[in-house]
């Protein structure tokens, strides 16, 4: 499973568990006052704590901290309950005399284990039918298979970190600061496992579809940037700017690293201009990296096309010879006298 200690040590994660370790310290301190900041210090950490949840397993590494807004005590009323839910029925099972500490342990261990696969699926669909449907956690159970295992393996040492907390929380006032420091984040380490385990296993259900994936997106951002420099560079060809069109799209390529990737979409942007012959002064250097990549049939096409997009295509008589030599060793003699005939005298 992808659930790595550096992802329990999320920088927004620590930063909000030690302010809100600040808030609840005051608010035990603060009389009448003190019990309405702790109820909304406790909404706000129950809404970001599914919002973790959501954003981990989209595959966000870096994602906002809470906002007010969500200390606001209406709204989201689905993730709200099924925080109180579990909350309530721990907090009963832990404290009523009503039931024998045969049956107690028993029902709080279960309790807690399916804890992980409900919030995963209240983050992910923010139906509280669902998130309380057997069908749903025992999908979530059966899709994660030994790896939720793992997960509860983790709730347990979040729990006895959990413990230790409580336990500052009784020495003194700053270590109580710290205690509830720890408190908040073992709680939100939780959503962060638990996100970090549907990520794991993004592709083996449907759960995650409606999430924005960061990889995507990602690589949407990327090729936007992609289009925007080779725009530029459209923009100056039609400014009769040739030159500058060719530094831009050289500078693309570097930022690239030179990958194939950003070569062969390159070439296919500059065949839709208006004149795609200027897509054959990119071949020379395009085939070269085919060929030292070992791509040497796809060289050879990209060769004999760019002769094709313009008359006035040609490359390095060295570089022609080997494209020749290949051409004829695969048996085509055609191609490779049309390769010598592109080689300048």
């Amino acid at each position: 499973m992808a659930v790595r200690f550096s992802a329990l040590a999320n920088p927004t994660v620590i930063v909000v568990a030690l302010v809100y370790g600040v808030l609840l310290r005051i608010a035990s301190a603060a009389g009448l006052f003190g019990i309405l900041l702790m109820v909304l210090v406790t909404l706000s950490l129950w809404r970001f704590g599914y919002s973790v949840l959501r954003h981990v397993a989209a595959g966000w590494g870096h994602f906002p901290p809470p906002g007010i807004e969500t200390m606001n005590p209406f709204g989201e009323f689905a993730v709200i309950f099924h925080s109180l839910f579990f909350s309530s029925l721990l907090l009963l099972l832990a404290t009523t005399p009503f039931v024998d500490d045969w049956l107690r342990w028993p029902l709080l261990v279960a309790v807690l284990a399916v804890f992980p696969a409900s919030a995963a699926v209240m983050a992910m669909t923010r139906n509280l039918g669902a998130a309380l449907s057997p069908m749903s956690i025992g999908t979530v159970v059966r899709e994660l298979g030994p790896d939720y295992t793992k997960l509860l393996g983790i709730s347990v040492a979040l729990a006895a970190l959990m413990a230790l907390s409580g336990w500052l929380a009784q020495v003194s006032w700053v270590l109580g600061v710290l205690g509830d420091g720890l408190a908040v984040w073992t709680v939100l380490a939780l959503f962060l496992a638990t996100g970090a385990a549907l990520r794991a296993h993004r592709a083996d259900f449907d759960l995650l579809e409606g999430v924005d994936d960061a990889d995507v997106r990602n690589e949407r951002e990327r090729r936007g940037g992609w289009q925007k420099t080779l725009d530029r560079a459209y923009a100056s060809v039609r400014s009769g700017l040739p030159a500058q069109a060719y530094r831009t799209i050289k500078e693309l390529l570097a930022s690239e690293g030179d990958n194939l990737e950003v070569y062969q979409w390159t070439f296919n942007g500059m065949l839709e201009w208006d004149d795609p012959t200027h897509a054959a002064l990119l071949g020379e250097r395009f085939a070269a990296k085919l060929w030292d990549a070992g791509r040497k049939v796809d060289a050879l096409e990209l060769v004999q096309r760019c002769r094709k997009l313009s008359p006035r295509f040609a490359i390095p008589a060295e570089r022609a010879a080997e494209l020749a030599a290949y051409a004829r060793s695969i048996g085509r003699h055609r191609l490779a006298d049309d390769l010598v005939a592109v080689a300048p005298p």
